[in-house]
């Protein structure tokens, strides 16, 4: 099956999978998507599709290190249905237009490198900035120099953990940066109902990450347009 990857701000292919693990700094979790494939949520990690991955090397770090094949540019894959239109505004009632992504900076905490990186991309492709940190200790100063529109934190992390780091923002002049939580932990009801009484926290998601709803629900939060 040939698929379309993702690279330095490109869509490029389709390629085979012997192809794509041959191309520098392929590993299991690059984005890549199935040719013909017509949803955002068919962008997943390498790893997710079994031919890939068996085409990767799983004694190294999944990068092959022959020669690559020449990189090829191509349209990428079709778009996702638009959403129907809503009713033209009346005149002199059009409303505030969507900003633009790029005006917007997102952080992600979070100590996995892999969940980092996956969720890096996913809101690069869709045009925002993005400022990582790896614990809430990395956030708190990082925060000093530079405020972003948006956190998007785990909960279970070494040093300053999830918890302690929203009890921190509370405490300070970021308190009303809106927060998403997102977590591959088993909580209790009594738990996430605590989390999201938070007034700044907007989403609790679940991993692993469902992409389109994700990004729906950047744009929606910070009231921008799709690129």
């Amino acid at each position: 099956m040939p698929y379309y990857v993702h690279e330095e701000g490109r869509t490029l292919g389709p390629f085979e999978a012997r192809e794509l693990v041959l191309r520098p700094g392929f590993k299991g979790t690059t984005l890549v998507c199935p040719a013909g494939a017509t949803s955002a949520d068919a962008w997943k990690q390498a790893s997710a599709f079994p031919d890939v991955a068996k085409a990767l090397d799983p004694n190294s770090s999944g990068i092959f290190l022959t020669a690559a094949p020449p990189r090829v540019d191509a349209e990428p894959p079709p778009p996702a249905p638009a959403p129907a239109a809503a009713p033209a505004a009346a005149p002199g009632d059009e409303g505030p237009k969507p900003g633009k992504p790029a005006d917007k900076l997102l952080m992600i905490v979070d100590d996995d490198e892999a969940v980092r990186s996956f969720i890096e991309t996913c809101a690069t492709m869709q045009g925002f900035r993005v400022l990582t940190a790896v614990d809430g200790n990395d956030a708190v100063a990082k925060l000093q120099s530079m405020v972003p529109d948006l956190i998007i934190t785990d909960l279970m992390m070494p040093g300053l953990g999830g918890y302690e780091f929203l009890r921190t923002l509370q405490g300070s002049g970021n308190s009303r940066i809106p927060i998403f939580i997102i977590t591959g932990s088993a909580l209790d009801d009594s738990t996430i109902k605590m989390i999201r009484a938070e007034a700044n926290v907007l989403e609790f998601v679940q991993k692993p990450v469902k992409i389109a709803k994700f990004v729906a629900a950047l744009h929606k939060t910070l009231k921008t347009a799709p690129v």
